[in-house]
C-alpha cells in the first residue's frame, strides 16, 4: 500500500512539474512574438507563433527581479525555405510586478534544412 501511495505521489508530482514547464514554454513562445534577436549579420524577428516550430528550455536562473532562460529553438519562416536551429538567452525583468522580456540574445543560428 505504501509503495502504491509513493508511486501515485511521484506521478502527481511529475505531472505538475511537466505542466509547469509546458506553461513556461508556451508563455515564452508568446512573449517572443514581436522581439528580435541577433544583429546586422544574422538576426531573427519573431513575427508569429507558427515560426517557432520547437522551443526547449535548457536552463533557467531566477531571482526576485530577474529570470534568465537558455533556450534552443527550431525556427521556420513560411515565406522562406529552410529551417534554422538557434540558441538564445532570454532575459526577463520584473516591471510593475510582472516579468517582461528585457532582451533576447542570439548565441548561434544555423540552417538545418
Amino acid at each position: 500500500m505504501k509503495i502504491i501511495s509513493l508511486f501515485v505521489l511521484f506521478i502527481l508530482t511529475a505531472t505538475t512539474v511537466f505542466a509547469e514547464q509546458r506553461s513556461e514554454i508556451e508563455q515564452c513562445r508568446s512573449d517572443l512574438i514581436g522581439q528580435t534577436m541577433g544583429g546586422r549579420e544574422r538576426c531573427w524577428k519573431f513575427q508569429s507563433p507558427s515560426q517557432i516550430k520547437e522551443l526547449v528550455i535548457q536552463n533557467k536562473r531566477e531571482d526576485v527581479q530577474k529570470r534568465v532562460y537558455s533556450i534552443t529553438l527550431i525556427l521556420q519562416d513560411p515565406k522562406v525555405p529552410g529551417k534554422y536551429k538557434a540558441e538564445a538567452q532570454v532575459v526577463y525583468e520584473k516591471v510593475d510586478g510582472q516579468m517582461k522580456i528585457k532582451s533576447v540574445g542570439l548565441i548561434s543560428i544555423a540552417k538545418i534544412e
